[in-house]
């Protein structure tokens, strides 16, 4: 019997068949690759045994009947994908054995077919695969603990105490309006969306790919020196487990000599018998001889102030005990070995929360995202409590809630108003986009973004009151004013928030308490950063998302290594001038810059679109997006570009106390401006190379999307393509207008010169032609 080498599935499926060869049962044997047809009404098996008999004689063979035809994805069906079609179906490989009886046997399984296909789908799922929130408020306690940290209980009072109290609530109002919450939900809406990293979430614009590389820039060394405070907090909270605390008095090497711990004895009234008031300030013992060399103590504020100005314990102790404070930030002399141990634990801590990625399990996830966002309130709730029932503290809450109008005047107050926004919102950042990129694709943004946006500035204000109480306090029993009561800079939460628990009962316990609320504060905003550097590299390069733990251990060891600097003795100069030039001028261009590409280079209406296939045409985010467009247009870029020049023609001086940082610093603090804002700079420059130059593109690919724009799981960017099929940039789009109105006048142009041209050349041909004879008879 001759086996014909034809193509098996178009004749085995269509029944084509000249060599098909008919049984008595109505049967057919097809000798091409033997298989069986049967009648309608025959109920066969997938597999059967069957004798055949050809021209009516007895039976030939029996042969095995494979109903699995093998597909051979190699070949070409006449243009047809068959590997959609038939995928679901297994193929055997099953060939005929002429000679073989096997009715008897078992019928054996069908083999599957094993290609190379898997190995091509595994990499595409490893692609396209990319953790997700387990928990329906993972993401809500996750952004919240990301924005509500540091910056809103340590951050915002010293910034507050510097900028005359009341008075810096009101820039903080208007830009907490105007940019924070637009800023906020335009990163969140951008991230959940592509669920994608920084960098790749800009596909929409390949030009400002770049905000992704400065976000990581600007957030790695802002959690340089954040993990520096954690780990001033890591070392209060192992010097609190002791039965009394030392910051408590001045008895040690470490106080100064204007060290009081006794307020009640600062003053004395001096109008006893046999006292007095001697012009100097002192109040002497008068006897029957007259004034006495005896002392009792100081009857006027303004000279003892001159004599003696009370420092606190807390602040003594911080300052030389914790930091060993030095003279200036060139003066690095001693490395302050505690503060190395402290240092080495916060990232052995972070590392060991981050190892697992954003799932982590049981326990240690409800501790991670849940408990450190709830347990802050309660802590501050009790210091609050303690300090709104001591006398004095209504100096404190006034001095907090009065403006003084006059300082609205100083460009300070609103950069440092801006900065904080940013800051404590964290946006550009790239910690929101990130946080948000986990969530799922419908989830609603826009009830994110407010609670969150609003809960932050509640916390910052309502840590305000709390800190003000004290200082009210303070300055009721030293005689001060509060604005002179405690140095300024990033140490008074390390100084006010310590005496604080001093004056509560069972003082250890309130302090173990809160240095660990500062602890979880602390290590949830710098989660987000971690992991925002982490993802920005391995959904570039996508074989390192199987090495992710091992890469968050190097960037740990990375940032121990340059956080070393601020163990030493000018650690917290350091700080200062980190805190400086790594949030306010970087953070703004990269605000501005955001705006910019959704509103005007992509398009809001194009970006409207995306969110309404994303949540829906009734969500309140699309409802309200009118007013997001109005802000992302106008208000907020013209708020952000009058920042950015205001801040480069007056620069604020930078201080500590009273301590001006040298000029060389701020010719450092420049480069590092500089340095953060090259990833913009730099792959613009490597995208027109690139793109337009090498590869000959026209310069509308740099602002149109690129192929992958869009989200990243497939049957979202089906939804995409089924609403909309897809958006072109609506800068592209403008210049395409306008290229295409510019062709059309200068080809109409090109067209009436012609008809000029042709209408010229025949009148002077017809003024040189004579005039023929049959044309005057027909004009006559």
């Amino acid at each position: 019997m001759n086996m014909h080498n034809l193509n098996p599935l178009k004749q085995d499926f269509s029944g084509e068949g000249s060599n098909q060869i008919h049984n008595s049962n109505g049967t057919s044997y097809d000798p091409r690759g033997g298989i069986q047809q049967h009648p309608a009404n025959d109920e066969t098996s997938s597999s059967t045994t069957t004798s055949y008999n050809v021209d009516g004689g007895g039976p030939i063979q029996q042969i095995y009947v494979n109903s699995y035809p093998q597909y051979d994805p190699n070949l070409s069906y006449h243009g047809y994908d068959l590997s959609r079609d038939v995928s679901e179906y297994p193929f055997g490989t099953e060939k005929i054995t002429p000679e073989r009886n096997t009715e008897n046997e078992p019928v054996p399984a069908p083999r599957k077919n094993r290609v190379n296909q898997t190995s091509q789908s595994g990499n595409l799922d490893q692609k396209a695969h990319r953790e997700e929130w387990s928990g329906r408020f993972d993401f809500f306690f996750s952004s919240l603990g990301y924005a509500v940290g540091l910056g809103a209980i340590w951050r915002f009072p010293y910034l507050c105490y510097r900028n005359g109290g009341g008075v810096f609530l009101i820039p903080y109002a208007i830009f907490l309006i105007f940019l924070g919450i637009p800023l906020f939900y335009l990163e969140v809406s951008l991230g959940q969306f592509t669920s994608q990293s920084p960098f790749q979430c800009w596909r929409m614009a390949p030009i400002f790919k770049g905000l992704g590389i400065s976000m990581c820039i600007m957030s790695f060394f802002m959690t340089v020196y954040y993990a520096m405070l954690v780990a001033y907090s890591i070392l209060y909270f192992v010097l609190s487990f002791r039965s009394k605390l030392e910051w408590a008095t001045c008895n040690s090497p470490w106080a100064g000599l204007n060290c009081t711990d006794n307020f009640t004895s600062f003053l004395t009234p001096c109008n006893y018998e046999n006292t007095f008031r001697d012009p100097n300030g002192r109040c002497y013992l008068w006897d029957a001889q007259g004034k006495t060399s005896i002392t009792i103590g100081w009857w006027n504020l303004e000279k003892r102030l001159q004599f003696k100005r009370p420092v606190l314990p807390s602040d003594d102790y911080f300052n030389n005990y914790i930091l060993n404070k030095s003279t200036g930030m060139g003066d690095i002399s001693t490395m302050e070995w505690p503060l190395v141990l402290s240092l080495l634990g916060t990232w052995v801590l972070i590392f060991a929360c981050l190892c697992r990625g954003i799932k982590l399990s049981g326990k240690l996830r409800f501790c991670v995202v849940y408990f450190t966002s709830i347990f802050p309130y309660v802590i501050l709730l009790i210091l609050g409590i303690r300090g709104w029932t001591l006398p004095g503290m209504s100096r404190g809450i006034y001095f907090y809630i009065k403006p003084d109008f006059s300082r609205l005047a100083d460009q300070r107050v609103w950069n440092d108003a801006a900065n904080q926004i940013f800051f404590v919102l964290s946006v550009a950042y790239g910690g929101l986009i990130t946080l948000s990129s986990y969530n799922k694709f419908n989830q609603k943004t826009l009830a994110n973004a407010l609670v969150v946006s609003f809960a932050n500035v509640l916390t910052s204000i309502f840590a305000g009151f709390v800190i003000f109480a004290y200082l009210g306090y303070l300055s009721y029993i030293t005689g001060q004013d509060v604005e002179n009561v405690v140095s300024e800079g990033p140490g008074l939460a390390f100084i006010v928030y310590p005496y604080a628990v001093t004056t509560l009962p069972a003082a250890p316990l309130w302090s173990i308490l809160f240095f660990l609320m500062l602890i979880l504060l602390g290590l949830d905003s710098v989660f987000a950063s971690i992991e925002t550097i982490v993802v920005v590299i391995t959904d570039q390069i996508h074989g390192l998302r199987r090495y992710s733990s091992l890469l968050t251990l190097v960037t740990c060891i990375t940032m121990f290594g340059l956080g070393l600097l601020l163990c030493t003795d000018a650690g917290l100069y350091w700080i200062t001038f980190l805190d400086q030039f790594t949030g306010s001028y970087p953070a703004f261009v990269i605000g501005f810059l955001e705006c910019i590409c959704i509103a005007y280079v992509y398009g809001c209406n194009n970006f409207r679109d995306d969110i309404k296939v994303m949540l829906g045409e009734k969500d309140w985010g699309v409802r309200l997006f009118p007013l997001f467009k109005i802000c992302w247009l106008f208000i907020t870029p013209l708020l952000i570009l009058a920042l950015i020049i205001f801040t480069s023609i007056h620069y604020p001086p930078l201080t500590l106390g009273k301590y001006y940082f040298p000029l060389w610093t701020y010719k450092l603090g420049w480069g590092l401006t500089a340095l953060i804002l090259s990833g913009i700079v730099l792959y613009a420059l490597y995208a027109i190379i690139h793109f337009v130059l090498i590869d000959r593109n026209s310069p509308s690919v740099l602002i149109n999307p690129e192929q992958k724009w869009g989200p990243l799981l497939e049957q979202n960017r089906k939804k995409v393509h089924y609403y909309h099929g897809g958006h072109e940039s609506a800068l592209a789009s403008v210049f395409d207008r306008l290229k295409k109105r510019t062709l059309s006048r200068e080809t109409l142009a090109r067209s009436k010169s012609t008809d000029v041209g042709i209408a010229d050349k025949g009148s002077s041909l017809s003024i040189q032609r004579p005039p023929s004879r049959v044309g005057s008879e027909s004009a006559v």
